[in-house]
């Protein structure tokens, strides 16, 4: 088969998007399909702009979606795989799947962010549903997450050309490891004591500010417990002015960590990991799916797209709603007894998110496409 992978995040560069992409192309090449992938920045075709797409948001993506309308007009692959598409004109693959790792649908019902913002996404969200709806009557949909697949739905895509398949870990690479003293030395943490870890950009919808606040709360009341904060983003410097604003001692902000080199480590040198999201689209998010293939207890918000850490039993989920609340339900927990939930998640993760799992799902489903 040969297959075209079109995305605006590829790895190394992106995030989440990008990390899904790429070790799903690795898998399929294992199975010997031909992909040829297409971003702004390669690594087959380079189309669009990068700078761009970080500096203009949806303006890049559109440029992007249309460049890739124009210079695929003629072409004779089998299938597409389509990233999160913004196609305004016409759509030149018949025989296409659509993944959606979140929607602005979905960000834009829940209010994330301040009111500009808010309606920016609600202008973007119509652009969205303008492009998903308009797709030839082949595609198929596939969201990372049961609540991705709901606003697909909503958006008026019909509920059996819809699939879920979950975000995924490399199980190699993110594991547990007995040297987590070493390790913690390396990034400058305390080689004694509790280590809450968090991951990810610090933007609106992970709730940055809210973290620094239930954790200002945490260290009045537990000795020897520091928070980790790995990540960059638009958010970061106000966190920090947060942090020293009120008080919090424990806080390590790292900023951005590279993925490859420092990021398996980080997760296995940790005892807990920690996520104040208020909306997520993967489910798991891939930093959650990280922290259980390295085997950390899991302390989440209760949105829908981190009830895993229940269904896994590797965990405890907390209300955002108040931070003194939220304080008291964590120190419960890191002062309780849960002996299981470390393998519990180790578990989880090889079991049902394991890339070489996941991949077989594609494959299944782009075979079908590519057989009309």
């Amino acid at each position: 088969m040969r297959l075209l992978v079109c995305t605006t995040e590829y790895f190394p560069h992106g995030a989440g998007m990008a990390n899904v992409v790429y070790n799903i192309v690795e898998q399929l090449k294992s199975r010997g399909v031909e992909c040829t992938v297409c971003s702004p920045k390669g690594p087959d075709i380079r189309l669009g702009s990068w700078p761009l797409i970080e500096k203009a948001g949806v303006v890049g993506l559109l440029n992007y979606w249309y460049r890739v309308s124009q210079h695929f007009r003629d072409n004779d692959y089998d299938a597409a795989w389509l990233q999160n598409p913004f196609i305004v004109a016409e759509n030149p693959f018949k025989r296409c799947l659509v993944t959606m790792h979140s929607t602005y649908s979905g960000s834009s019902d829940l209010g994330v962010g301040n009111l500009p913002f808010h309606l920016y996404e609600s202008v973007v969200a119509r652009i969205e549903r303008s492009c998903l709806t308009r797709m030839p009557p082949a595609t198929l949909f596939t969201g990372v997450g049961q609540p991705v697949r709901e606003e697909l739905e909503r958006i008026g895509i019909a509920r059996d050309r819809i699939f879920y398949i979950p975000n995924g870990v490399d199980v190699r690479r993110f594991r547990p490891s007995p040297d987590r003293k070493a390790i913690r030395k390396r990034f400058g943490l305390p080689e004694d004591g509790t280590i809450l870890l968090s991951v990810g950009r610090l933007i609106p919808a992970k709730q940055p500010f809210a973290l620094i606040e239930v954790f200002s709360q945490i260290e009045r009341r537990q000795k020897d417990v520091t928070l980790c904060v790995a990540g960059g983003g638009e958010l970061l410097e106000a966190a920090r002015e947060l942090a020293e604003k009120i008080g919090v001692k424990n806080v390590i902000f790292l900023g951005s960590v590279d993925h490859d080199r420092d990021l398996p480590g980080l997760y296995a040198c940790a005892d807990y990991y920690i996520m104040t999201s208020k909306y997520e689209g993967g489910m798991p998010p891939l930093t959650l799916a990280e922290a259980m293939a390295s085997g950390l207890p899991c302390i989440v918000s209760d949105i829908p797209n981190l009830a895993i850490v229940r269904e896994a039993d590797c965990g405890t989920t907390v209300s955002l709603d108040d931070t003194a609340t939220a304080a008291d339900t964590i120190v419960r927990y890191l002062d309780g007894e849960h002996p299981d939930h470390a393998s519990n998640a180790r578990a989880y993760a090889e079991r049902m998110l394991n890339w070489e799992v996941l991949s077989m799902n594609y494959a299944n489903m782009l075979e079908r496409l590519a057989a009309g």
